[in-house]
């Protein structure tokens, strides 16, 4: 397995597990978040960063606080989280596509250096 190899597949972890959490929000509903799911959004922001993706770092740090305060409200009010939550599916979906490409490119070329 070479580098470029072990990259994506680790990227793709990362965009599953990002996934995951966002397909529990979804079902559980913004309203009754489970502290282990915010916890787990805290989480997957700082690895995000810490491998250099800051874009997606931002809209879980974003959809983290939004959602941190809004488990505190009694009267539900436009927040814009819906808006986050629409942007990571999003950039989750597009990053699927760009390791896709990647991985056809690297498949057809000798070299993926190409």
């Amino acid at each position: 397995m070479t580098y470029s190899d072990r990259k994506e597949e680790v990227f793709a972890n990362l965009l599953d597990d990002v996934d995951n959490l966002l397909e529990e929000l979804f079902q559980s509903g913004y309203d009754t978040i489970h502290d282990s799911t915010m916890q787990a959004l805290q989480r997957a922001a700082e690895e995000t960063e810490q491998i250099g993706m800051a874009y997606l770092s931002s809209l879980l740090h974003t959809l983290a606080a939004g959602l941190a305060v809004r488990r505190h409200q009694i009267n539900p009010h436009e927040d814009g989280m819906a808006a986050v939550f629409a942007k990571l599916n999003e950039y989750l979906y597009l990053c699927r596509g760009k390791i896709a490409c990647d991985r056809g490119r690297d498949y057809y070329l000798a070299s993926p250096d190409v």
